[in-house]
């Protein structure tokens, strides 16, 4: 395992991390195996210049963003903004829902009890008048 190709790989993982992309995605998207893949982030297998490229355009990022030895600064444009905030609404909707079937089950299982208890004080009643 050299330094330059785990450096490497060091980068390519925080970067896809950053992007929310699993190593299978990524694998996908290259038509390799994600345990390739995962040789490449682990600085096990070389990364070759047009792998590179592809690894960069698949995570929308510059070339030398992987290679430089800086700090990474992930600038966003509107276009990763406007996915992000889809994404906050997806999870928001998502949310309304299931608070709204919770809200739901509770009522549902709230009338049950209501009505075992009026089964309950009705058989209490019964039995005093014994």
């Amino acid at each position: 395992m050299n330094t330059i190709g785990t450096d490497i790989g060091m980068r390519l993982r925080k970067i896809r991390e950053f992007r929310n992309y699993t190593q299978e995605y990524i694998a996908n998207q290259l038509n390799i195996s994600q345990n390739a893949y995962s040789k490449m982030e682990n600085g096990i297998t070389p990364i070759t210049t047009d792998r590179l490229e592809r690894l960069a355009n698949i995570l929308d990022v510059p070339v030398d963003s992987v290679l430089s030895r800086e700090p990474q600064i992930f600038n966003l444009d509107n276009n990763h903004i406007e996915k992000f905030y889809g994404h906050i609404e997806h999870l928001h909707e998502e949310n309304k829902e299931l608070l709204q079937k919770t809200i739901t089950i509770l009522e549902e299982q709230n009338a049950y009890l209501k009505e075992q208890n009026a089964s309950l004080m009705r058989t209490i009643e019964a039995l005093g008048k014994k």
